[in-house]
C-alpha cells in the first residue's frame, strides 16, 4: 500500500499506464487475429437496428474497446462502406459492449491475486510470439495484452492508498460531495476530463473501482464520475471525425449525443436509480449495500453502469429515425467538399480493417480521372474562348488533387504494408499499390495533353474532322475502361468474368488506327494537311494511347489478382462537380 505525496501519485499514474498499455495490445491483436471477419461483418451490417445493434455489441466486446469500434464506425461511413443509419445501431450497441470490459474488470480485478493468473498466462504465450504463423502469434499477443491488463490492476489495487488513514483528506472529501447540484457538475467535470485525457473509459473505470474500494469516493459520487466518464469517452471519435467528411461527422455526433443525452436524462433520476441499483444488489445478487458495503461498491457501479446503457439503448432504438435526423441537424454540411484525402486519415490501426478505406480513394482518383477524360472530350469538341478557359481551370483543379492525393495513398498503403496484416490483404495491398501507380502515370499523362493543347490553341492549330473524330473514339475507349475500372472496384468482386461485356476489341481498333494513320501521310504528301496539325495529332494520339494502355493495366491488375474485398457492393463516393 503506498503512501500519499508524489512518488504515490507517479505509482498511480504508471499502473493506468500499463493498465491501457496492455488495453491497446490486447484491443490490436484481437484486431488482427479476427479483423477480416470484423471487416466482413461490418460491411454486410444492413438498415435493421437490431443487426447493427448485435454487431456494434460483439465486436466492441471482442475488441474491448468501444472508442476502437466507433473510430472503425465513422472511417466505414465515411468511405461510404456502411449507412448512417447501420452506423447509429453499432455506435448504440458498440456502448452496451463496453460494459463487458467492466464486469471482467469487476469479477476478476477485485477477487483474485492477479499476479498468480498473469504470470503463467505470459509464461504459456510467450513462444508463440516467435513463430511465423500469423495466428499464433495474434493469439499470443491478445493473452499478453490481456495479462499486462491484469498486473495493472494488481499494482492499481496496491499504489492507491486507504483513505481510512487520512482523516483530513475524508473531511475534504466529503465537504465537495455536500453542495448539491455543484457537487454532481464537478465530480461530473472530473469524470468527463479524465477520461477525456487519457483516451480509456476503462481506465477511468478501473480507477474510479478502485478508488471507492478504498474508501476515497463515496457510492453516490463514483456513479456520477462513470457518468463524466461516459461522455469523456466520445471525444476520441468526434476527433477522429474531423478529417472526414459531413456523413462521418455525423455518425461521430451519434456518438456523442448518445452518451450526452443519456446522462441529462439520467441525472434527474440520479437518487432512484442509484436506490433501484442498490435494492437490486441486496435482494438480487445477494450482496451487500453499495452505499455502505464498500465491497459491494465495484460491482454496484458495474450494475449502475450496465443498466444505464441498456436503458439508453432502448429509448435510442426506439427513436433511431428522431435521434439520426437530430443528430444531422447539428452537423453543419460544408458548401463544398475539398477533395483533398476524402477517406484515408480515418481508419482503423491494422491493415484489414483499413484495407477499405484505401480502396474507396483508389475509387475517387479513378473518378477524377473519368472528370479529366470528360473535359477532355468536351475540348477537343468545338468550344469557345470563355468555355475552353474554364474547362482548362476545372483540369487543372483535378490535376493537383490528384497528385496530392496519390501521394498521400501511396504513403498510406505502404504503411498498411508495415503491418501485421493477413497474407490475403498483402495480396490486396500489393494489387492497390499497383494501380495507385498506374494512376500517377496517367495523371501525368493527362497534364502533358492539357499542356499539349494549350500551346495548339495558342499557335492556332486546328484539327480537321478525321483527325478529331479518331481521338474521340480513343477519348471513348478511356471512358469505357474507366466505367469498368470503378464498377470492378466498387463491387469488390474481381475476376476474369468481369471482363465479359467490356466491348472493346483492342486489337480491331489499333488497326483502325493505323489504317487512319497511313491514309494521313498520304494527305499530307498531297499537301491537303499542315505538318504542325499532323504532328500534333501524333503526339495527342500517342498520349492517349498511353493512358489507354494503362487502363489496361489497371483492368489487368482488378482480374489477375482477385481483390475480394467483401461481399458488399460499396456506395460510390459523390463525383466532384
Amino acid at each position: 500500500m503506498a503512501d500519499l505525496g508524489w512518488l504515490g501519485i507517479l505509482e498511480v499514474i504508471g499502473a493506468l499506464a500499463l493498465f491501457i498499455y496492455g488495453m491497446k495490445v490486447m484491443s490490436e491483436g484481437v484486431q488482427r487475429l479476427a479483423s477480416l471477419q470484423l471487416r466482413d461483418a461490418l460491411q454486410r451490417v444492413t438498415q435493421n437496428k437490431v443487426s447493427s445493434f448485435l454487431t456494434g455489441f460483439f465486436t466492441t466486446a471482442a475488441l474491448q474497446s468501444s472508442s476502437a469500434t466507433t473510430v472503425i464506425t465513422v472511417s466505414f461511413v465515411n468511405a461510404g462502406i456502411i449507412s448512417l443509419t447501420a452506423a447509429a445501431g453499432i455506435i448504440i450497441g458498440a456502448n452496451v459492449g463496453s460494459t463487458v470490459t467492466i464486469w471482467m474488470v469487476t469479477i476478476l480485478g477485485f477477487g483474485y491475486d492477479l499476479f498468480t493468473l498473469s504470470l503463467p498466462m505470459i509464461a504459456l504465450a510467450m513462444p508463440f510470439l516467435f513463430i511465423k504463423n500469423g495466428k499464433n502469434r495474434h493469439w499470443a499477443e491478445t493473452v499478453i495484452g490481456f495479462s499486462i491488463l491484469l498486473i495493472a490492476l494488481q499494482f492499481l489495487r496496491n499504489v492507491v492508498p486507504d483513505i481510512q488513514k487520512q482523516q483530513d483528506l475524508i473531511y475534504y472529501i466529503s465537504r465537495l460531495g455536500n453542495h448539491g447540484f455543484l457537487s454532481i457538475v464537478l465530480f461530473l467535470t472530473i469524470g468527463f476530463g479524465f477520461t477525456a485525457l487519457i483516451q480509456s473509459s476503462s481506465a477511468s473505470m478501473a480507477l474510479t473501482l478502485t478508488l471507492v474500494l478504498n474508501g476515497w469516493l463515496p457510492f453516490n459520487i463514483a456513479a456520477v464520475m462513470v457518468l463524466g466518464g461516459a461522455i469523456g469517452t466520445t471525444v476520441s471519435t468526434e476527433i477522429a471525425s474531423w478529417v472526414g467528411n459531413t456523413e462521418s461527422k455525423k455518425a461521430a455526433r451519434l456518438h456523442v449525443l448518445f452518451n450526452f443525452l443519456g446522462v441529462i436524462v439520467f441525472l434527474p433520476f440520479l437518487p432512484l436509480v442509484l436506490s433501484f441499483v442498490s435494492w437490486m444488489m441486496v435482494y438480487f445478487f445477494k450482496t451487500g449495500n453499495p452505499v455502505v458495503d464498500k465491497w459491494a461498491m465495484p460491482t454496484g457501479l458495474a450494475v449502475f453502469y450496465t443498466f444505464f446503457n441498456i436503458v439508453c439503448a432502448i429509448l435510442f432504438l426506439s427513436i433511431m429515425p428522431w435521434f439520426i435526423r437530430f443528430a444531422s441537424r447539428t452537423v453543419k454540411p460544408k458548401d463544398r467538399e475539398t477533395g483533398n484525402l476524402k477517406f484515408i486519415g480515418t481508419g482503423s490501426n491494422t491493415a484489414d480493417l483499413s484495407l477499405p478505406i484505401a480502396l474507396q480513394e483508389i475509387i475517387q482518383q479513378c473518378l477524377r480521372i473519368k472528370n479529366l477524360n470528360s473535359i477532355l472530350n468536351r475540348i477537343i469538341n468545338f468550344t469557345t474562348e470563355a468555355e475552353f478557359q474554364d474547362q482548362m481551370n476545372q483540369a487543372n483543379e483535378y490535376l493537383n488533387k490528384l497528385l496530392l492525393n496519390q501521394k498521400a495513398t501511396t504513403l498510406y498503403l505502404i504503411s498498411m504494408v508495415e503491418d501485421k496484416s493477413s497474407l490475403v490483404t498483402s495480396k490486396q495491398i500489393k494489387n492497390l499499390l499497383n494501380i495507385n501507380l498506374l494512376i500517377d502515370h496517367i495523371r501525368n499523362t493527362y497534364d502533358n495533353i492539357y499542356v499539349l493543347i494549350s500551346e495548339k490553341r495558342k499557335q492556332r492549330i486546328w484539327y480537321g474532322p478525321t483527325q478529331r473524330s479518331i481521338l474521340l473514339h480513343r477519348i471513348n475507349d478511356a471512358t469505357v475502361m474507366l466505367k469498368r475500372s470503378i464498377q470492378l472496384l466498387q463491387t469488390g468482386s474481381f475476376n476474369k468474368n468481369n471482363w465479359k461485356g467490356l466491348d472493346l476489341n483492342l486489337k480491331e481498333k489499333k488497326q483502325d488506327y493505323l489504317d487512319y494513320e497511313k491514309e494521313l501521310i498520304l494527305e499530307l504528301e498531297r499537301g491537303e494537311m499542315k505538318m504542325a496539325s499532323v504532328i500534333t495529332y501524333y503526339r495527342m494520339a500517342q498520349y492517349l494511347d498511353s493512358i489507354n494502355e494503362a487502363l489496361r493495366n489497371i483492368l489487368t491488375e482488378l482480374s489477375d489478382e482477385p481483390l475480394g474485398i467483401g461481399n458488399k457492393q460499396f456506395t460510390a463516393p459523390r463525383e466532384e462537380a
